[in-house]
């Protein structure tokens, strides 16, 4: 018989559990980054299009996106660093910067289609951008602050489904109002921009605000806000922060900055030259060309939406199969898809078959949104969640502005055509997935996700024993994040008396004071397995099933392991239906002793020690 018994991580002193959230929970917080993303889907397919009615040179495409980068690089480290030292009890931590970065985003949004020269455009272009960071940064570091551990990998890639649906929307509102609006300003801005432009700006403010509104911050502890007020103020001390920061960064992150330097090189290329491929290899013609190059823009609008439906259909696709084969491999297979898709694309002149493509570039998309940061949450402290988020931007950033001030050159000197330009991105994307295969997961096992192929093992049936009690729920709570990982059947058992608790009173058979949490008949079993039921029902567990066993606990969870063939037992070690002072541990030690299985021991003093407190 194989006995293991294992020690789970528990909240240190003075921090609080972090609730399981339900999924409309975890839709509504999301919600926001919906309408950041339209913001960000403008700037992807409908900017590069106006600098060019604006008749901006093609190689200097780069320089003029160079707001991007340069935001980026800046801004998301700093408000990073402080949004991590900042908490108001009326406004919270992190929502100043979303409502602050929203209204710069619709104000931006508004009034770039009134543009009537280059220099407007590129300085619009700036405060979107700007807001866009201030928006975006401390909105990753919201999802790790609210989020239990369990739940990381869904929120973050509920994150890329509402990039993808944001950027879709955003694509697809170009094509449907360039059908609906005809005719230009004098500077020569088709009039259906102006139609998707307006849309984002009521997007961008909305979603943030649904947010807000629906998702309360949770509060600092009181240690938490020693910290906080501990930390150095002014731009000074933020600086400080993330060069400490950047000094103590894992050295998995520094290898995944390599990863970053390829595939967003890799992206920022199709963003920029997509447009100009479809209207040379589809309709044949340049940005020289207005009409025609303005049904190009359209079609790239349906083009960029198509990959992004991709991305929002396969985000939660994504979070099954990094826990089934590693966040590693997931990733390295999405650049691949993407690498193939890229270099096809720029190779068929067939409108319609162009989408058959951005099925691996969506796949990409979504994991680039997704999967690092679950790998990076798994490698970095919580309490400096803000300023690494902000660091992983800097990873972005500057890729993109190598980009800015490289491929000019490359382009002209060259390339000199798009289509040759995402032969590049093709073959950058499969560089990253080279690179990506060098980073190697910390030995010690991430509670976020598997960073990698089989660093759990794996289990098809857990059990788990519940009596109602808070350590005994924190047992159940452990038992549905392996049985999740693992991809395994849950089964919940409750023991119980046959005697009722009224019974159990008139015979005078236990006294209350003494014995905790006792189950008294079958229907109080039934009734605290419901209660269990309801915190697992958020995970993704393949099956939950509960039993209510007539007997001594111990005797019960052993029953019931023989009946069903678990794998893996799960117990806390605080006795079930203790004997406050007495009892404690005599369950899972005669379970360990007994068991046809694994069993897995969980640390529940700090939750015990909670319930003799409020006792």
């Amino acid at each position: 018989m194989a006995i293991a018994a294992q020690q789970a991580e528990t909240p240190a002193a003075g921090q609080v559990r972090k609730p399981l959230m339900t999924n409309k929970q975890i839709l509504f917080m999301n919600f926001g980054f919906f309408g950041v993303q339209y913001s960000f889907g403008m700037q992807q397919t409908a900017v590069n299009p106006i600098f060019a009615f604006l008749h901006a040179n093609p190689g200097a495409l780069p320089i003029l996106n160079l707001a991007g980068p340069i935001c980026g690089l800046f801004i998301q480290p700093m408000i990073g660093a402080w949004s991590d030292r900042t908490w108001s009890d009326r406004w919270g931590r992190r929502k100043p910067f979303f409502i602050t970065g929203a209204v710069g985003c619709s104000v931006g949004l508004f009034f770039f289609p009134f543009v009537s020269a280059l220099w407007m455009a590129v300085l619009l272009l700036w405060l979107l951008d700007a807001s866009n960071n201030t928006a975006m940064e401390p909105y990753r570091a919201f999802l790790a602050d609210k989020l239990n551990d369990s739940q990381l990998a869904k929120g973050f890639l509920t994150q890329s489904f509402f990039t993808g649906l944001g950027i879709t929307l955003a694509n697809l509102s170009l094509f449907v109002f360039e059908k609906l609006l005809s005719g230009a300003t004098a500077a020569g801005i088709p009039y259906w921009v102006f139609g998707s432009f307006m849309l984002g700006a009521v997007c961008s403010i909305g979603s943030i605000l649904i947010s807000v509104l629906k998702t309360p911050e949770n509060r600092p502890t009181e240690e938490e806000l020693t910290l906080i007020r501990a930390k150095p103020r002014g731009l000074a001390g933020g600086v400080r922060e993330i060069s400490d920061a950047v000094r103590d960064m894992p050295a998995s992150m520094h290898k995944l900055g390599l990863v970053y330097l390829f595939q967003w090189y890799a992206i920022v290329v199709y963003w920029q030259f997509v447009s100009l491929s479809i209207a040379k290899t589809v309709w044949h013609t340049t940005s020289a060309n207005e009409h025609l190059y303005s049904q190009a823009v359209a079609w790239t609008g349906l083009v960029n939406g198509s990959y992004n439906i991709v991305t929002f259909c396969s985000a939660f696709w994504l979070v099954g199969m990094a826990r089934r084969y590693g966040a590693k491999w997931v990733h390295v297979g999405a650049l691949l898809c993407a690498a193939v898709g890229l270099y096809t694309f720029a190779h068929i002149s067939n409108r319609y078959a162009l989408f058959l493509p951005m099925i691996g570039l969506g796949i990409a998309w979504a994991s680039m949104m997704g999967v690092p940061y679950i790998m990076v949450v798994s490698l970095i402290p919580k309490e400096r969640y803000g300023v690494y988020m902000g660091i992983v931007n800097m990873m972005i950033v500057v890729p993109m502005l190598i980009e800015t001030f490289t491929f000019g050159f490359i382009y002209d000197h060259f390339l000199h055509s798009p289509t040759h330009a995402l032969e590049l991105a093709g073959v950058l994307f499969a560089v990253g997935a080279i690179a990506m295969t060098w980073i190697r997961p910390p030995k010690k096992q991430s509670p976020v996700i598997p960073l990698t192929y089989r660093q759990i093992m794996g289990y098809d049936r857990v059990l788990v024993g519940t009596d109602g009690s808070p350590s005994s729920m924190l047992a159940v709570e452990r038992a549905g994040q392996v049985a999740s990982a693992s991809e395994a059947e849950l089964i919940v058992v409750c023991a119980y008396d046959p005697v009722t608790a009224r019974d159990a009173t008139r015979l005078n058979l236990a006294v209350p004071s003494l014995r905790e949490h006792q189950i008294w008949g079958k229907a109080h079993a039934e009734e605290t397995l419901e209660a269990s039921r309801e915190l697992v029902n958020t995970e993704r567990v393949k099956a939950v099933r509960e039993l209510a066993v007539e007997g001594e606990p111990a005797d019960a969870i052993l029953i019931a392991a023989e009946q069903v063939t678990a794998d893996l037992i799960i117990v806390g070690n605080r006795g079930l239906n203790a004997i406050s002072g007495h009892l404690l541990g005599s369950v899972p030690r005669d379970v360990a002793n007994r068991a046809p299985c694994d069993v897995l021991v969980v640390q529940t003093e700090q939750v015990a020690g909670e319930e003799t407190l409020s006792a």
